[in-house]
C-alpha cells in the first residue's frame, strides 16, 4: 500500500469516526429534550461555594469571624436551620482552616455582638445557634 493509499484511507477513518460522533451528540441532545432538560443543563446548574471557598471569598479578620462566616455558609448553602459546636468545627475542618482552641468561646463571642443567637431546641444533644439579621448582613457586606 502506497503511502496516498494510506493517507486517503485514514482520512475516510477520521470522517467516519467525526459523522459517528455527530449523530451520538445529535442523539444525546434529543433524548435530553425528550427528557425536558435543556441542552446547557451543566450551565443551569448553580454553584454552591464550598466552605472553603467562602471563607476565603469573605476574607474574616480573625476566628470569632471565620465562625460567622461557616455559620452563614451552613444555613444559606448547605441549609442548616441552626448549627451547633460540632457543625462548626467541621467547617473549621472543611475549610482547611485551624481549629480554634475553644469555638464555643467564638460562637460565644458572636452571640455578645448579636452576630449569632441561641434558638430553643437542641441540635444532637448540643445548644444549638442561628445567625441574626444583623450577623447576616455583616457577612454579606464582607463585614463593613
Amino acid at each position: 500500500m502506497s503511502s496516498e493509499d494510506a493517507l486517503s484511507r485514514i482520512e475516510a477513518l477520521v470522517k467516519n469516526h467525526e459523522e459517528r460522533i455527530r449523530l451520538l451528540e445529535q442523539h444525546l441532545s434529543e433524548r435530553r429534550q425528550a427528557k425536558g432538560e435543556e441542552k446547557t443543563a451543566a450551565v443551569s446548574v448553580s454553584k454552591t461555594p464550598s466552605v472553603r471557598q467562602f471563607v476565603v471569598d469573605k476574607g474574616p479578620n480573625d476566628d470569632v469571624q471565620k465562625t460567622l462566616v461557616i455559620g452563614y455558609h451552613l444555613e444559606k448553602h448547605a441549609e442548616y436551620k441552626s448549627f451547633n459546636v460540632k457543625d462548626i468545627e467541621k467547617g473549621f475542618v472543611d475549610a482547611r482552616e485551624k481549629v480554634p482552641g475553644n469555638v464555643a468561646d467564638k460562637i460565644l463571642k458572636n452571640v455578645w455582638k448579636g452576630h449569632i443567637m441561641q434558638v430553643p431546641e437542641e441540635k444532637d444533644g448540643l445548644k444549638a445557634y442561628a445567625l441574626t439579621n444583623t450577623g447576616t448582613k455583616l457577612v454579606e457586606t464582607g463585614f463593613k
